[in-house]
């Protein structure tokens, strides 16, 4: 592990040095209305050391990997083996998980134990889907008679992984082998994840099917979704468009990709190409591979941000601009901002849609950033969301 380590800290400087000596394709094209966008810190404190309740911008989070947001309003936050729940009066909490103590037992929230790598989205059925990579299943957290508790949907991480092929079935019979994107759920409440790069979906009731069972890894060739293949080693994002398709980021292969449920196909959306360069879609790139995207639904437009990237970007209409970083400054304009390895978490479905980030630099560390713009509505003031 300290090898691993070692090479993966030194393949990061090496990158940082080739960008310095201009090794790496830099073009930002800021968004029209840049100048009406400001960043601020949303939630966590920089200096407690690991996760802590309390007050929003005093609580502990350390990395936060997912983010999502309830009908009831309340948003949920997927630490390191453990959920978080941010109330509406501003503090967070605790949802269920023991922080620093991952694991593997359903129940109760008081007692049922989770992952350390984990995503959350919306069951839409009240509950939250939660995709636990580390025990290889797709889990549950859902209210019985009153109270909330976590089930396992499918995959049985007692069974030993290696060896094993990923297996559809249902419950318990099925294996998955590594859950690299977050999990997403459509509106009828079928989870989907992808599955080393086998794209599966999971029905509520804990059936699953593999839907590019003649794909895996590979080139991103288009056509048939039976046969589609990624890269995506190390981890990428996915979400659901505005046209119920899935729009995955294909890390490795240098692009997004839509994948169309209806016609089962599968298509490049944004690139390949390389360096953090903004620009016409197929022109667009991620100095390190595209990781996280997000689908804005008021503003018809997707939010997206690459590994190794410094900003977080738009892409609607054919382009892909900045909406913030590529500055020195922290807090305030967008334009002026400073992001390095920039994520984008989520966004928020009530007035003023806000969207919300993370990045791994100076003052940014182990907190949540939200992008808003100014100007419209006094309700649209971003300390009034919670």
């Amino acid at each position: 592990m300290r090898g691993f380590r070692f090479l993966t800290t030194t393949a990061a400087l090496l990158a940082l040095a080739s960008a310095a000596r201009g090794g790496v394709k830099s073009r930002g094209v800021y968004v029209d209305d840049i100048d009406e966008w400001q960043v601020e810190v949303f939630a966590g404190a920089s200096n407690t050391g690991g996760l802590l309740q309390g007050p929003a911008r005093e609580a502990g989070l350390g990395r936060v990997v997912s983010m999502c947001f309830l009908p009831s309003g309340e948003a949920y936050l997927a630490v390191e083996g453990a959920l978080m729940v941010l109330t509406k009066d501003r503090t967070i909490r605790l949802a269920c998980g023991m922080p620093g103590m991952p694991g593997h037992a359903d129940g109760p929230v008081s007692e049922a134990l989770l992952g350390r790598q984990l995503s959350i989205t919306p069951d839409n059925r009240g509950g939250l889907y939660i995709g636990d990579r580390s025990n290889r299943c797709v889990r549950r957290l859902t209210k019985k008679e009153g109270a909330w508790v976590v089930e396992t949907v499918a995959g049985d991480p007692s069974k030993p992984e290696w060896g094993r092929k990923p297996t559809d079935g249902a419950g318990a019979e099925v294996v998955f082998k590594y859950l690299h994107a977050n999990v997403i759920a459509d509106k009828e409440g079928n989870a989907y994840v992808m599955d080393r790069n086998f794209l599966r979906r999971i029905t509520p009731d804990g059936k699953v099917e593999t839907l590019n069972p003649g794909g895996g890894s590979g080139k991103p060739g288009d056509g048939a979704l039976e046969g589609a293949r990624f890269n995506l080693i190390m981890g990428a994002g996915m979400c659901f468009g505005g046209d119920g398709n899935i729009y995955v980021a294909d890390r490795w292969n240098f692009c997004f990709r839509k994948v169309d449920l209806k016609a089962k196909q599968v298509t490049t959306v944004i690139g390949p190409a390389k360096g953090n360069v903004d620009g016409p879609e197929r022109e667009a790139g991620f100095h390190g591979g595209p990781t996280t995207i997000v689908y804005d639904p008021y503003r018809k437009r997707f939010h997206v941000a690459g590994a190794d990237d410094v900003a977080v970007r738009v892409w609607e209409g054919g382009f892909v601009k900045t909406l913030a970083g590529r500055g020195r400054g922290f807090e305030g304009p967008a334009r002026g901002s400073k992001l390095v390895y920039p994520g984008t978490l989520a966004f928020d479905p009530r007035p003023p849609h806000v969207i919300y980030f993370r990045s791994n630099t100076g003052g940014w560390r182990d907190r949540i950033g939200r992008l808003y713009r100014k100007g419209g509505a006094k309700a649209s003031a971003p300390a009034e969301n919670f």
